[in-house]
C-alpha cells in the first residue's frame, strides 16, 4: 500500500508531466507553423522577382498552424508572430482581406511587437491590392517619413512614386525615385527607379530629359535586358526630337549583340521608321519586307504590315498596295489596335469604289437623281479629307460638287465645306470667307446652310430666322412647353408658305393636318380626305406613313363617307375639293385598325405566326447598307414573316414592318430570301409554321 506522501508525490510528477505535454505540443504547433512559413519564404526570396516563385502549400499549412495557436492559446506569447505569419502568407496567397484583418489586429494589440514595420508595408501592400490605393499611401508616407530601415522606405518610395506617376504627377514621382537612387534603394531598385524617371521624362515629351535619364541606366551595371530596354527607349528619345541618325547609332549596338539576336525585328521596326524620317523611302520599304520574309512573330509581322500600309497611303499615293498591307495586317492582328485601325483605313480605301461610280446627270436629269449624284461626291470629298489625308483631293472633288451641281440638295452645304478647307488647308482666309459669303447669298433659307453654321457655332438667333428650322423649333415649342396650339398652327403655315424646298416642308404640312385632328376636329371626315390626299402627293415620305397610321384609326371611329365634302382652309391652304376617285378610295381601307404588331404574328392564312429566336446559320446575300441610303442614315428593326422548308432554307417571305426606305428595305429582303436556318434548334411541331423573323438594321461606323 502506498502511503499518502507516495501519492502525493506521484500526483505531482503526472501533473508535471501533463503540464509539460501540453506546453511541448503548444510549441510544436507553433514551431511548425514558423518552420513552413520560413520555408515558403525561402522558396520565394531565392528566386528572381520578376518569376517569383510561390510554394502556396506551404504557406497555407504555415497558415493552419498559426490560427490553431491563436485559437487554442489566446494568451501565448507566440500570438503576434502568429498573426504575423497569417497575415504575410495570406497576402502571398492573394487573401488581401485576411491579410488586412490580422495584420491590423497586430498593429492595434501588439504596436511593440518586432513585426510592427513589416506589417505596415504588407498592409500598404495589401491596400495596393485592394485598389485601396489612399490608405496605402497613408502607411507608406509614415514609412518613408520614419526611422524605418533603408529597406523599407525604399519600398515605400517606390510604392509613393509609382502612385504618383500613375496619376501622372510626375515632378512629385520624381522626388521619391530619386530618393531610391541617392540613399535608400539597392542597386536593383536604383537601377527601377532611374527607369522610372526616365519614363517621366518620356511621358511628358521632355525627350531630351529622357535620353540622358536612360542612358544613366548604363552607368548602374544593368543586366541584358535593362541595357536592351536603356538602348531602345534612348533611341526612341532622339528619333522624337529629330536626331534620326544618332538615335541608329543605339540600334546599331543592339543589332551587332548576338544576345538580342531574338529582339532584332523590335529594333529593325524602329529602325525602318528612322528611314522614313529621313525619307529613304525605299530602304524602310526593304527593311520591313525583310521582317514580314523573315520574322516568326505575329505581332512583329502585323506591325511590318501596317507600317508599309501607312506608308503606300501617304508617302506613295499607292492605294492599292496600301489596302493589301492593310489586309494582311488585319487576317494576322485582328483584335490588335493597329489591327482594328487598319481595318478601318483598308475599309476607308475600299469606299472608294463605291464613290467612284460614274452617275451620268445631264439638263433633263431627275433632280432625285441630280441629289443622288452630289451626296455621292460630297461622301467621296469627306473620305479624302477626314479618312485618307488628300486635302487636294477632297478640295477638287467639293469643287467638283459646286460646279457641276448648282441646283442640287447638298451644293450650299458643300460649298461651306469648301470654304472651312481653304481656311484650315490653304490658310486663305479671303477665298474662305467670299466662297462663305457666296453660300448663303446663293442659297437663302437652305436648311444645309443653317446646319453647317450651327456645327460651326455661326448661327446667332438673327441669321437662324432666315431658314425654315427656326420656325419649326418655334412651332414645336409652344405645342411641346406651351400648348398653344394657334401659335404652332401660325410657325407651321409660315415654313409651307415660305420654305417650299425645306427638308421640314411636308412635315410642317403634316403637322396642319394633325393640329386640326387633335385639337380642332371638325366633326366630319374631312381630316380623314386630308390625310389621304397627304399620303397619295408624297407617298414615299415617312410623314405618309404616319397619316395612314392617323387615317386607319380615324376610320375604326367613322363611317365610310358617301359624298365628297370640301377640305377646309384651315386644314390646309391648297387642298380644294377631292374628286370622286379619292372618295372612292377611302371606302376601300378596312375600317378594323390591327396594330401593326400584333398582326405581324397573323401568317397569310389567319394562324398564329411563331416567333424564330435562332439567327441563321448561312446568309449567301449578306446585307451592305446600300450608299443610296447614307444620307438618311436609318437604323432600327425589320420584321418578316418567313416561311422554311425541310432544310432550313427561307422559301417564302413576307415584309411586314419595313424601314421605310426602299433601298434598306430591298436590301433586306435578298438578305432574307438568301438565309438558310437550322432546322434542327426548331420545335418539330412548329416546322410547317409560318415564322416571324426580326432583322436589326445599324448604319456603317462612318455615318455615326
Amino acid at each position: 500500500m502506498l502511503s499518502t506522501l507516495d501519492k502525493y508525490r506521484i500526483t505531482v510528477i503526472i501533473l508535471i508531466l501533463i503540464i509539460f505535454s501540453f506546453g511541448c505540443v503548444y510549441y510544436n504547433t507553433f514551431y511548425n507553423a514558423k518552420k513552413a512559413f520560413e520555408s515558403a519564404e525561402s522558396t520565394r526570396t531565392n528566386t528572381d522577382k520578376r518569376k517569383a516563385k510561390i510554394d502556396a502549400e506551404l504557406y497555407r499549412k504555415a497558415i493552419e498552424k498559426s490560427v490553431k495557436v491563436i485559437e487554442n492559446h489566446p494568451n501565448s506569447k507566440y500570438y503576434d508572430d502568429a498573426l504575423y505569419i497569417i497575415g504575410v502568407s495570406s497576402f502571398y496567397l492573394g487573401q488581401f482581406s485576411s491579410t488586412d484583418r490580422r495584420l491590423r489586429e497586430l498593429l492595434a494589440n501588439y504596436p511593440e511587437s518586432e513585426y510592427v514595420r513589416e506589417a505596415e508595408i504588407f498592409l500598404a501592400k495589401s491596400k495596393i491590392q485592394q485598389r485601396d490605393d489612399k490608405d496605402a499611401m497613408v502607411y507608406f508616407e509614415k514609412i518613408f517619413n520614419s526611422k524605418y530601415d533603408k529597406s523599407l522606405k525604399a519600398e515605400a518610395a517606390l510604392a509613393l512614386g509609382n502612385f504618383y506617376y500613375e496619376d501622372k504627377l510626375y515632378d512629385k514621382s520624381r522626388e521619391y525615385f530619386q530618393a531610391v537612387i541617392d540613399s535608400l534603394g539597392s542597386d536593383n531598385e536604383k537601377k527601377q527607379a532611374q527607369r522610372l524617371i526616365a519614363d517621366t521624362y518620356f511621358d511628358q515629351y521632355q525627350f531630351s530629359n529622357a535620353h540622358e535619364a536612360y542612358q544613366k541606366i548604363l552607368e548602374l551595371t544593368p543586366n541584358n535586358d535593362e541595357k536592351y530596354y536603356s538602348l531602345y527607349r534612348s533611341a526612341e528619345s532622339y528619333f522624337s526630337i529629330s536626331k534620326i541618325e544618332e538615335g541608329m547609332i543605339y540600334l546599331d549596338q543592339l543589332i551587332n549583340e548576338e544576345v538580342y539576336f531574338d529582339s532584332l525585328s523590335s529594333v529593325q521596326l524602329l529602325y525602318a521608321q528612322g528611314y522614313e524620317v529621313l525619307e529613304d523611302l525605299n530602304a524602310a520599304v526593304d527593311l520591313y519586307q525583310q521582317i514580314i520574309d523573315n520574322d516568326n512573330k505575329n505581332n512583329n509581322i502585323s506591325r511590318a504590315h501596317y507600317r508599309l500600309g501607312l506608308l503606300y497611303q501617304f508617302e506613295m499615293d499607292n492605294l492599292t498596295d496600301a489596302k493589301f498591307h492593310y489586309d494582311k495586317c488585319v487576317e494576322i492582328s485582328p483584335n490588335s489596335t493597329i489591327g482594328k485601325d487598319a481595318l478601318q483605313r483598308s475599309s476607308d480605301i475600299g469606299q472608294l469604289e463605291t464613290f467612284a461610280r460614274v452617275i451620268k446627270i445631264d439638263s433633263l436629269s431627275e433632280q432625285e437623281l441630280i441629289d443622288e449624284a452630289a451626296f455621292t461626291q460630297y461622301q467621296l470629298a469627306e473620305l479624302y479629307w477626314f479618312n485618307l489625308n488628300k486635302p487636294d483631293s477632297a478640295i477638287s472633288e467639293m469643287q467638283y460638287i459646286v460646279d457641276s451641281f448648282p441646283t442640287a440638295y447638298d451644293t450650299p452645304r458643300a460649298m461651306i465645306a469648301l470654304s472651312q478647307m481653304y481656311k484650315e488647308f490653304y490658310g486663305d482666309t479671303a477665298v474662305a470667307d467670299s466662297i462663305f459669303n457666296l453660300a448663303i447669298e446663293r442659297y437663302p433659307g437652305s436648311d444645309v446652310i443653317l446646319e453647317s453654321l450651327e456645327s460651326l457655332n455661326l448661327a446667332d438667333s438673327e441669321l437662324r430666322m432666315g431658314y425654315a428650322k427656326y420656325y419649326l423649333d418655334k412651332a414645336e415649342y409652344y405645342i411641346d412647353d406651351d400648348f398653344n396650339y394657334d401659335s404652332a398652327r401660325y410657325y407651321y403655315r409660315y415654313i409651307v408658305d415660305n420654305f417650299p424646298e425645306s427638308q421640314y416642308y411636308l412635315q410642317a404640312r403634316f403637322a396642319l393636318i394633325w393640329i386640326e385632328s387633335e385639337y380642332n376636329p371638325p366633326g366630319d371626315s374631312s381630316v380623314v380626305y386630308a390625310f389621304k390626299a397627304f399620303i397619295d402627293t408624297f407617298p414615299n415620305s415617312i410623314w405618309a406613313d404616319e397619316a395612314l397610321k392617323i387615317t386607319n384609326k380615324e376610320l375604326i371611329r367613322q363611317e365610310p363617307v358617301e359624298s365628297n365634302e370640301e377640305i377646309t382652309d384651315s386644314i390646309l391652304n391648297n387642298l380644294d375639293n377631292l374628286v370622286e376617285d379619292e372618295k372612292e378610295k377611302i371606302t376601300l381601307f378596312d375600317t378594323t385598325y390591327i396594330d401593326p404588331m400584333e398582326a405581324l404574328y397573323i401568317d397569310p392564312g389567319g394562324n398564329k405566326a411563331i416567333l424564330l429566336e435562332d439567327q441563321p446559320i448561312e446568309i449567301k446575300e449578306p446585307f451592305e447598307y446600300p450608299p443610296e441610303a447614307f444620307r438618311q442614315a436609318w437604323e432600327g428593326d425589320i420584321y418578316f414573316q418567313i416561311l422554311l422548308d425541310f432544310s432550313g432554307e427561307v422559301t417564302d417571305f413576307n415584309l411586314k414592318i419595313r424601314s421605310g426606305i426602299a433601298e434598306i428595305d430591298r436590301e433586306a429582303s435578298e438578305a432574307v430570301e438568301s438565309m438558310t436556318f437550322d432546322i434542327l434548334q426548331i420545335e418539330p411541331e412548329f416546322l410547317n409554321s409560318w415564322f416571324v423573323y426580326k432583322m436589326v438594321i445599324r448604319k456603317p461606323e462612318h455615318l455615326r
